[in-house]
């Protein structure tokens, strides 16, 4: 008797022993996937998240006043500096040219509860992997911005397809529809983070929008998107556009005429993401000398930086472009498909319901300020009022050094708005 019961008082042991072993091991990989933040079937968008950093509202302080000597403006920010922060990188679906793609992007919330308003920000040109914001948080640029969460907002920054978790591609550059609607799904991905139980902050269901260069074409193609197909998901009260190229057509009509041009990346970028994706007609010798046109796919894989791929490249124009594109753009059929597509991803006006501000640093040589001047008068054409949309000359400002009196000059805006 004694001997069977210690049998089964062994089977019980061993039984019991493997099965709280499986409750550990559920419990392990249940918490394990919680942490990094699986989303459950029923989410449209988020696909997962994960917290990557925090700061605190004393450290943002300290990041906003390397500022404050050059840029006196960001005191009133750094005043309104009341939350630390919780940074996130979030993976997301959105498509391109009708496939599902995954995204990627950062979202930088208050680390406290409570109701914010949602900025959505759209950052200028890039080339390189590495300098994506969810690959490279602490670059300047979007360390500025994410600390603008402890001003009491949600800040979205989406990597753009062909960087991040979509790396794999060439970045459609300048392609309306997919930048547009990659941005609008990050936005509604974030929506969806908000509504996890492990984020405190909420949205108060406002949204701007703020972007610079490539960021403030992109900010303008979003808005109009939202207005016209989410306007009830995405309200939208205000927008501030930097420093865009918005009437691409002018803009190339612009550089082809120049004797030298100070970022000789930008034509060769959007004319190879067009070809990549099947838009444009014809190779890179129809457009490019040699050897750039040679070097040029191997300067957009994502491995080198404007910088790079701008010293591999020639800012003299004639030594850069073919004779026929230089003199030609405009008449020859041989470029009717690059007409076509300078034509349809330009941004241009519509009836609004936000206000909008362009700014624009006046002595701009990447980006002419006559592009501002451009969509403005197309908005004022179309009938909107000046206290509806205004355009803000930064004055003696080039694109490079109007970028942080721009974004501060935004923040500022926001905040007597929100």
């Amino acid at each position: 008797m004694k001997a069977s019961a210690a049998r089964r008082n062994s089977t019980f042991f061993l039984r019991f022993s493997f099965f709280s072993f499986v409750l550990l091991w559920m419990f392990i990989i249940n918490g394990c996937s919680k942490d990094k933040g699986d989303q459950p079937a029923e989410n449209k968008y988020l696909q997962t998240f994960e917290k990557v950093d925090s700061y605190s509202a004393g450290f943002i302080k300290a990041i906003l006043g390397t500022q404050s000597n050059n840029h006196p403006a960001v005191n009133s920010i750094i005043t309104s500096t009341v939350y630390g922060i919780d940074i996130y990188k979030i993976a997301y679906k959105t498509t391109f040219k009708g496939s599902d793609v995954t995204a990627s992007g950062l979202v930088c919330v208050p680390a406290a509860g409570g109701e914010f308003p949602i900025i959505s920000f759209q950052n200028g040109t890039n080339t390189s992997h590495y300098k994506a914001p969810s690959v490279n948080p602490n670059e300047l640029m979007y360390s500025l911005m994410e600390a603008m969460a402890g001003n009491g907002y949600i800040v979205v920054i989406a990597d753009y397809l062909g960087f991040g978790a979509s790396q794999s591609m060439i970045h459609p550059y300048y392609d309306k529809e997919s930048t547009s609607q990659s941005v609008v799904d990050m936005i509604l991905a974030t929506h969806e983070l908000l509504n996890d139980d492990q984020v405190e902050a909420k949205s108060s269901g406002k949204h701007f929008l703020m972007g610079y260069s490539q960021g403030g074409w992109a900010t303008l193609a979003t808005l109009k998107m939202c207005e016209q197909s989410y306007n009830s998901e995405i309200p939208v009260a205000a927008a501030s556009c930097g420093a865009g190229a918005y009437d691409l057509m002018a803009m190339s009509d612009y550089v082809l005429a120049q004797q030298t041009f100070p970022g000789p990346l930008y034509l060769p970028y959007f004319i190879y993401s067009k070809i990549n994706a099947g838009y444009i007609t014809g190779g890179l010798t129809q457009y490019f000398k040699e050897p750039y046109a040679s070097r040029i796919p191997g300067l957009f894989d994502g491995t080198h930086s404007n910088d790079e791929v701008n010293a591999q490249l020639n800012d003299t124009i004639e030594k850069l472009v073919t004779n026929e594109l230089k003199n030609n753009l405009n008449t020859s059929a041989d470029f009717a498909s690059l007409r076509s597509q300078l034509a349809a991803n330009s941004a241009g006006s519509w009836s609004c319901n936000a206000i909008i501000r362009f700014y624009h640093g006046t002595s701009d040589l990447n980006v002419p300020p006559e592009q501002s001047d451009i969509i403005y008068t197309s908005f004022i054409n179309t009938g909107a009022s000046s206290q509806k949309v205004s355009l803000m000359p930064l004055e003696g400002l080039t694109h490079e050094t109007g970028l942080i009196p721009w974004g501060i000059e935004t923040i500022n805006w926001f905040n007597q708005i929100k």
